[in-house]
C-alpha cells in the first residue's frame, strides 16, 4: 500500500512538472504566428500589445493584459511550490525571481504608478503573486489549498486561452488575414490540463492517505 502511494505521488509530481514546463514554454512560444517574426506574438507579447487594440480600448472586447499576465503569475506560484522540495529544485527560485521581474510594469510605464490605474493593477498582481507564494509556504500540505489551486489554475488558464480567441478576429483585421492559432496556445492548453489533473490527483491522494 505504501509502495502504491509512493508510486502515485511520483506519477502526480511528474505530471505536474511536465504541465508546468509546458506552461512556461507555451507562454513564450507564438500564440499568434506570422511569417514575419516581428509580428509573431506569444502570451507575454500579447499582454503588452492587447491594450492597443481599438476593440479592447472601447470595451467591445472585454479583456485586458491581465488575462495573459495572470498565466505567468500562476506559473511563478507553481514553480515556487516545486522549489520547496529542496535540493536541486531550489534552483527553480531563479526562474521565480526572473518571472516576478517580468511581471513588473516595464519602464517607463512604472513611472506613472501614481496615476495609471493599469500600472497600479499590475503592481497589485505582483503583490498577489508574492502573497500566494507565502501562503503556499505554510499551507501547501492542506487539502483545501490543493482544491483552491486547481480552481485557480482552471480559471486562469481558461481566461488566457479564451482571450486569444476573442481578439483573434481583431488581429485578423490588422493583419489582413485571420491568423492561425499558434503552437504556444496549444502547448499552454495541454500544460494547464496536466497541472489541473495533477493537482486534483494529489488532493485525492492526500484524502485517501488520511482515510
Amino acid at each position: 500500500m505504501v509502495q502504491n502511494s509512493v508510486s502515485n505521488y511520483f506519477s502526480q509530481q511528474n505530471l505536474k512538472l511536465v504541465g508546468l514546463t509546458m506552461i512556461w514554454l507555451g507562454y513564450f512560444l507564438p500564440w499568434v504566428p506570422h511569417h514575419a517574426a516581428a509580428l509573431s506574438m506569444g502570451a507575454y507579447d500579447l499582454a503588452a500589445w492587447v491594450m492597443l487594440l481599438p476593440q479592447v480600448q472601447d470595451g467591445s472586447i472585454a479583456i485586458s493584459r491581465f488575462h495573459f499576465l495572470a498565466l505567468m503569475s500562476l506559473a511563478i506560484v507553481l514553480t515556487f511550490e516545486v522549489s520547496l522540495q529542496g535540493g536541486v529544485w531550489r534552483w527553480l527560485l531563479l526562474i521565480v525571481g526572473l518571472g516576478i521581474m517580468m511581471l513588473m510594469p516595464s519602464y517607463p510605464d512604472i513611472l506613472y504608478f501614481r496615476t495609471d490605474l493599469m500600472v497600479q493593477s499590475q503592481i497589485v498582481l505582483v503583490g498577489a503573486t508574492l502573497l500566494m507564494t507565502v501562503l503556499l509556504w505554510y499551507l501547501r500540505n492542506r487539502r483545501w489549498m490543493k482544491i483552491v489551486q486547481a480552481i485557480i489554475a482552471a480559471l486562469v488558464g481558461y481566461g488566457a486561452l479564451r482571450a486569444l480567441l476573442l481578439i483573434r478576429p481583431a488581429v485578423g483585421i490588422l493583419y489582413g488575414i485571420m491568423p492561425k492559432i499558434g503552437l504556444g496556445w496549444y502547448v499552454t492548453l495541454l500544460g494547464c490540463m496536466f497541472v489541473f489533473v495533477s493537482i486534483i490527483f494529489d488532493s485525492r491522494l492526500r484524502s485517501n492517505e488520511r482515510e
